[in-house]
């Protein structure tokens, strides 16, 4: 059973756990939608109330136990308590094993064996570090951050086998939940391997660089279009291929840029597209200013979409960034998360530099893909089986 409250059609951890698992395992979901797979059972975890009334006495209900901090009433101010009922009433297989994706999938995997007094071991993909969190506002801090650290809590003892994205955030679990030092598995969020790519030579004498992701207003995406100010415009290109997740400051940016002649906006291309899209590029640009702990330790699918686009990289001195670009000889970091720094950084690149990255990103994309992270699902999965 793989639980996730999310899109589960999109959500690429979980398509790869169903693709990595498919072959030996029989899969049931739970999530916000199903994945494209006849054979796959789904249950949807999202909640239908009768009437706008019920919708308005549910809400009313949270706050009222949220304000009073009632944490013997805990489980019923959760979304998964709501949907729980409707998940129970279906006449569900026994899991062997539970995959449980992010907090609140570890928190309903633990209501559903206690419910339904399963036997199941759970594997826990952490992700990212959720006791602290990228838009950590004041809303986040008092009314959801008390939550997940108490359903982690509650749930210390029962995963098996943990997972998360680095090593920085695998220690912070291990001092949270007490556990072993290096006892939690590394799963990162590398894109998948494609074979038919290969590095691009620079054309025109004109470095192009690429950014591409989500318009969100705390990844601070203007930072790359001030930096354009320190580059010759004359040789370097900025390309942003980003959705339009936050609207206004999506148009924000468009306006920002504007007064650079050298910085383009491209239509985003579907998940599986995104590498050969940008393998047209040169480099692939990144500033994660850390203003939080998951930026301070961010390992983003991007950077491995930028190695499977067989790209040199250029990103500020994020850790764990750091730590890959280093070790493979991928492209070149900053001395700061500044705009300047970054550019002084890209424009002291030779074109001989920038192609030798791309070459080291072509030689080791196999070794950071998505499928050696398969094969330690594969592996787990088989541990907890027994096998």
């Amino acid at each position: 059973m793989i639980i996730s409250y999310s899109p589960l059609h999109r959500d690429p951890r979980i398509l790869r756990q169903i693709q990595a698992l498919k072959n030996d395992y029989k899969i049931i979901t739970i999530g916000d939608t199903p994945v494209s797979n006849n054979s796959i059972i789904h249950y949807h975890t999202k909640i239908s109330c009768k009437n706008i009334i019920q919708k308005y006495l549910v809400k009313i209900k949270k706050i009222l136990y949220l304000i009073l901090n009632f944490y013997r009433f805990f489980p019923a101010i959760l979304e998964v308590k709501l949907n729980l009922k409707y998940i129970l009433s279906n006449n569900i297989n026994t899991p062997d094993i539970i995959i449980a994706n992010d907090w609140d999938g570890l928190y309903l995997s633990s209501e559903l064996k206690k419910n339904k007094s399963w036997n199941a071991k759970i594997y826990f993909d952490a992700h990212e570090y959720f006791p602290k969190h990228f838009n950590a506002d004041i809303k986040w801090r008092l009314l959801l951050k008390p939550i997940i650290i108490q359903a982690l809590r509650l749930c210390k003892n029962n995963f098996s086998i943990m997972s998360t994205v680095c090593s920085g955030i695998a220690k912070e679990y291990e001092k949270f939940f007490d556990l072993p030092v290096d006892s939690i598995r590394i799963i990162t969020n590398a894109a998948e391997y494609n074979p038919a790519l290969k590095p691009n030579n620079i054309k025109d004498g004109k470095i192009r660089l690429i950014h591409h992701g989500g318009a969100q207003k705390e990844r601070k995406l203007e930072l790359m279009i001030d930096m354009m100010k320190y580059l010759d415009p004359n040789k370097y290109e900025l390309n942003f291929m980003i959705t339009k997740t936050d609207p206004d400051y999506y148009n924000y940016l468009i306006k920002l840029a504007k007064k650079y002649k050298n910085i383009n906006f491209i239509e985003p291309v579907s998940f599986s597209e995104i590498t050969s899209k940008i393998n047209n590029f040169d480099i692939g640009v990144y500033i994660l200013k850390p203003e939080s702990f998951n930026q301070k330790y961010a390992l983003p699918n991007k950077l491995f979409e930028f190695i499977q686009a067989r790209l040199a990289i250029a990103v500020g001195p994020s850790i764990e960034m750091v730590k890959i670009i280093e070790r493979y000889n991928l492209g070149v970091h900053s001395k700061d998360f500044s705009s300047k720094s970054l550019a002084n950084t890209i424009s002291q690149l030779t074109p001989e530099q920038i192609m030798e990255y791309k070459y080291n990103s072509d030689k080791y994309a196999k070794e950071l893909s998505a499928e050696e992270n398969m094969n330690k699902i594969r592996e787990i999965i088989a541990e907890l089986a027994g096998e």
